[in-house]
């Protein structure tokens, strides 16, 4: 599954239009047009296609989460991480407020079951003992409950 195709589930999911996204991206990179957040959206076979890096993902994401909760006070320290679809689903329950109950309730809306504990496995430190790697058919299912 293509960053591409994530931005586009979650931008129909969360019923964004373009200017959404380009106010998200204008947060964290100055230099981004509405052209380029066009390439991004457009069909793979369309020769103005872009490809959208995990990097240039991540700050959608970001700037996503400045965009629905407003600028943070706090500074955050720049680490390099491994970009997955673990960080995406954090980053998406971070930018639309969500709770550990509202996520359960999400993925139960697509028919999944899941608990808790389960959900908390997701959210934990590449690393850790009872880390678990969020596949993209469970970032799939997140999104189209969030649709239903």
């Amino acid at each position: 599954m293509t960053n591409n195709y994530k931005l586009s589930s979650i931008m129909s999911s969360l019923k964004l239009d373009r200017v959404d996204i380009l106010k998200s991206y204008k947060f964290v990179d100055k230099k981004i047009t509405q052209d380029d957040v066009d390439d991004i959206l457009r069909e793979p076979s369309d020769e103005k296609f872009i490809l959208l890096s995990a990097e240039g993902f991540e700050k959608f994401l970001n700037g996503f989460i400045v965009y629905k909760r407003g600028p943070s006070d706090k500074k955050v320290k720049k680490k390099k991480i491994y970009f997955s679809n673990n960080i995406i689903l954090k980053k998406l329950k971070i930018a639309l407020d969500l709770k550990d109950e509202d996520i359960v309730a999400i993925f139960k809306k697509d028919g999944l079951e899941i608990t808790k504990s389960q959900l908390t496995a997701y959210f934990r430190r590449d690393g850790h003992i009872n880390y678990r790697k969020c596949s993209d058919s469970l970032l799939k299912r997140f999104i189209k409950g969030m649709n239903i």
